[in-house]
C-alpha cells in the first residue's frame, strides 16, 4: 500500500467512523483515561489531556501537537496556551481541514511526523496523544521530536506497545513499531538520547475502561434496535479481542532533551 492509499484509508477511519457520537462533539478519537466519576467517553479523554500535561509543571513557550487528528487535542491546549503559541501537524491533509475548524488560531501543517520540516532546537514542548504507533517508524519520529526540541524541552505521549499487529490489522501499523516488551520500548528512548524518562502504565485506565465502556454501549444500541446483528457481532467480537490480548499495553511517556547535549550517534 502505497502512501496516498494509506492517508485515504486511515482518513476513513477518522472522519466516518461508524461510532464518532460516541466520542462527543469536540471530535476526539483516542480511548482516554478513566476515572471512577467518568461520566462518559469525551470526559475521558478531558481527563487524558490533563494526565499528559502534569507532566509538563509550566506551561510556557511553543508548544507541537504531533499527530493532532482532527485537532480536540490541540484545541484542548488552548485551555493552557494561547494559539499563538500552539503548532499542530497531520499527515493528512482532510484532517488538517477540521482541526483547522476545531482549533481556531493555531497554526497546523501537512507534515510528516518522521520527517518534520521544523528548524534544531525549536520547539519548547511536544505533545503526542496516541499516534506514534501509527509512525513509520516510531523510532524515527523520537529521533526528529529530539532534534526539533529546545535543550531542557519535554516530550510527553500516550502511546500502546504490542508485540505483534495481529489485533489492529495488517495495513494500520508498520511492522517496525512492534517491541517485544517495555525494556525494548524504554531502549528506544535512550538510545535517542532522552533522559528523565518516565513511564506511567495505564492499561486498566485507559485501555481496557475504554473497550469495556465501548462494548456496553453497542450492547445498548443493539437492545435498542438501532444496530443489526451482523453489525453488533462483528464489533463485540473485535473487542472481545482487544480485551482478552495480553500483549497490549498503554503507557503515559515524559522524556526530556537534556539541557547539555552532545549529538546522539544514530543514523537515519
Amino acid at each position: 500500500m502505497d502512501k496516498s492509499e494509506y492517508i485515504s484509508k486511515f482518513d476513513s477511519l477518522i472522519l466516518n467512523p461508524p461510532i464518532r457520537e460516541f466520542y462527543g462533539q469536540q471530535e476526539f478519537f483516542n480511548v482516554g483515561y478513566w476515572q471512577s466519576e467518568t461520566h462518559n467517553q469525551e470526559e475521558a479523554c478531558f481527563n487524558l489531556m490533563e494526565k499528559l500535561l502534569d507532566f509538563i509543571p509550566e506551561k510556557q513557550g511553543i508548544i507541537l501537537d504531533v499527530g493532532c487528528g482532527l485537532g480536540a487535542t490541540t484545541s484542548y491546549l488552548l485551555k493552557y496556551y494561547s494559539p499563538a503559541d500552539v503548532v499542530g501537524i497531520n499527515i493528512s491533509a482532510r484532517q488538517i481541514e477540521r482541526s483547522i475548524v476545531n482549533a481556531p488560531g493555531c497554526k497546523f501543517i501537512c507534515m510528516d511526523a518522521v520527517q518534520m520540516e521544523f528548524e534544531d532546537d525549536f520547539f519548547d514542548n511536544i505533545i503526542c496523544v496516541e499516534a506514534a504507533l501509527y509512525f513509520d517508524t516510531r523510532e524515527k519520529f523520537l529521533k526528529e521530536a529530539w532534534r526539533i526540541l529546545k535543550p531542557g524541552g519535554n516530550l510527553i505521549l500516550s502511546d500502546i506497545i504490542f508485540e505483534n499487529t495481529q489485533h489492529f490489522g495488517d495495513w494500520i501499523i508498520p511492522q517496525g513499531n512492534n517491541v517485544k516488551d517495555i525494556q525494548e520500548y524504554k531502549n528506544l528512548y535512550q538510545q535517542v538520547g532522552f533522559q528523565q524518562v518516565e513511564f506511567v502504565g495505564v492499561t486498566d485506565e485507559c485501555w481496557l475502561k475504554h473497550y469495556r465502556y465501548l462494548k456496553s454501549s453497542i450492547e445498548e444500541e443493539f437492545k435498542a434496535g438501532k444496530i443489526d446483528e451482523q453489525i453488533y457481532q462483528t464489533n463485540v467480537v473485535g473487542i472481545d479481542g482487544l480485551l482478552d490480548s495480553s500483549s497490549i499495553d498503554y503507557f503515559l511517556v515524559s522524556a526530556k532533551k537534556p539541557t547539555k547535549v552532545a549529538s546522539p550517534n544514530f543514523v537515519f
